[in-house]
């Protein structure tokens, strides 16, 4: 087994993708008014993100064809309309409160996919490559959340999104430069994850008195779809 397993090591070529991640379709648009992280639309609100992962090749014994595992963290902020429109709000809030601060969600995915990769070598420093991949992706949301400080009162409140697992895939093609070097682009479409979570407040008033209350909602479903700008490092 100690053999086996240091032969398939051997035939595994590992890479660090690093990459843009430009969202499409519906997950890219959205304003104050549509947006399915506060309203019951499909809107995701997403703006130019970043992509960091491995890439793991594994050679199937058929030549220019491998095996294909990849592990990603993708991070989208906001579009551009809803980063307007928040940094109209914070600072309508600063003029108008005390204190005033405000915390805007963010799009988190993580895919873990398999499938297969084909690469055609023209000599031993160039080829081509094409390739797809399926398996389940975890959404995170991360929680909006606004604080804002009067002189009779001090109030929270929050809204916090439940982690969604999906199935996506992705298709990618590019070149290979002298078998260490990746570019390519890569589409991947993360599924459809429903919007839950819990909206909450508290108060605190300077008599000393509180109030506090939370309730559970549950929305449309949002599509993560982007097409990745990539460069591929081999280790």
């Amino acid at each position: 087994m100690t053999i086996a397993g240091s032969q398939l090591f051997a035939q595994t070529n590992v890479y660090l993708h690093l990459s843009g991640a430009i969202p499409t379709g519906d997950f890219a648009d959205g304003d104050e008014n549509d947006w399915g992280l506060s309203t019951d639309d499909t809107e995701g609100g997403a703006g130019f993100g970043f992509n960091a992962g491995f890439k793991f090749n594994i050679a199937t014994g058929v030549n220019g064809l491998r095996a294909m595992i990849t592990f990603d963290g993708i991070y989208n902020g906001l579009n551009s309309d809803l980063r307007d429109y928040y940094e109209d709000l914070i600072e309508n809030g600063e003029d108008n409160y005390k204190e005033f601060s405000l915390t805007t969600p963010k799009h988190v995915n993580i895919p873990v996919m398999g499938g297969v990769n084909y690469t055609y070598d023209f000599s031993p420093k160039f080829g081509i490559f094409a390739q797809a991949g399926l398996g389940p992706d975890l959404h995170i949301v991360t929680k909006m959340e606004r604080y804002t400080e009067s002189s009779t009162t001090k109030t929270t409140r929050t809204v916090e999104y439940d982690p969604q697992i999906s199935l996506a895939y992705q298709l990618g093609a590019g070149v290979e430069i002298n078998k260490r070097i990746t570019i390519g682009i890569d589409y991947y479409n993360l599924g459809k994850a429903k919007v839950k979570g819990k909206t909450s407040y508290k108060t605190k008033y300077t008599n000393g008195g509180t109030e506090s209350d939370s309730d559970k909602f549950s929305l449309k479903r949002i599509a993560p779809t982007m097409v990745m700008l990539r460069v591929g490092i081999r280790l």
